[in-house]
């Protein structure tokens, strides 16, 4: 029988689940530990073992611990699934305490339609990637659960999610224009951003006036690339290659120069 056809009970379902935690965890699935589990008499589970026997989901015979089908097992991944999604979206978005998230996927998973599983799953995906959502848009949920917080307006929340928009903006056309001082060709200029050497380079590099918001004016570079002739503060300087690598520029459009 075909697993999509079948009808099972929220407590059929939960047989199987169990039956497929326990093997596992144990590599059996004993009756013992299946009552224990779902608190439920011994002979109330031999009762559902012979149930689900007849409608070729489990494996059972007296005196031997039952084992799932193909059919059985893919149902318990199903519902499993099905659980494993609630919790999280519980726990993970809604922020309900973990031992009443797990109980409250339990009830939720035997009623929850496939396609508003893969929805809910997809949606907190979004959440997780989406820049307007993230870590900060569930805190923020978080805080307005708080009886005791004072709930910020949408407004301010709004001009919070502009401000880091323009700011991801601007930082992201910044690294657009910026390149190392090794690639400028001669007569192109830039205004020094970082100097990303350590030690005695970096030492040397900032010695000679290379610091940040300093322009710097390419003025020749020798046929091999090594050394580069610079122009910074109106000093003519001349860096190794290794140490204009180390140095990030932000390309100017005017190219009259560095002052």
């Amino acid at each position: 029988m075909d697993a999509m056809t079948l009808a099972l009970s929220p407590e059929m379902e939960d047989y199987l689940e169990t039956i497929a935690a326990l093997f596992r965890a144990n590599g059996e699935a004993r009756v013992t530990d299946i009552a224990e589990r779902l608190s439920v008499s011994k002979a109330g589970v031999t009762q559902a073992l012979r149930s689900l026997a007849a409608k070729g989901l489990v494996d059972y015979r007296p005196y031997v611990s039952p084992t799932l089908t193909a059919t059985g097992m893919h149902i318990a991944e199903r519902v499993q699934r099905r659980h494993d999604v609630l919790k999280r979206f519980l726990a993970e978005v809604l922020l309900v305490d973990a031992e009443l998230a797990e109980a409250n996927a339990c009830r939720l998973e035997h009623a929850v339609d496939r396609s508003v599983l893969e929805r809910l799953a997809h949606f907190m995906d979004f959440v997780q990637r989406c820049p307007r959502g993230g870590s900060k848009w569930i805190r923020g949920y978080e805080h307005s659960c708080d009886p005791e917080k004072e709930t910020e307006t949408c407004e301010r929340c709004l001009e919070m999610a502009i401000d880091d928009y323009r700011n991801r903006q601007q930082t992201q056309a910044t690294e657009e224009k910026t390149m190392t001082l090794a690639e400028l060709k001669p007569g192109e200029s830039g205004r020094i951003v970082r100097v990303g050497s350590v030690g005695s380079i970096r030492r040397r590099i900032v010695d000679m006036g290379a610091v940040n918001g300093t322009n710097v004016t390419v003025v020749k570079v020798a046929p091999l690339g090594d050394p580069i002739e610079v122009k910074i503060k109106g000093y003519s300087l001349t860096l190794r290659k290794e140490e204009a690598e180390a140095i990030t520029i932000e390309a100017q459009i005017d190219q009259e120069g560095a002052k």
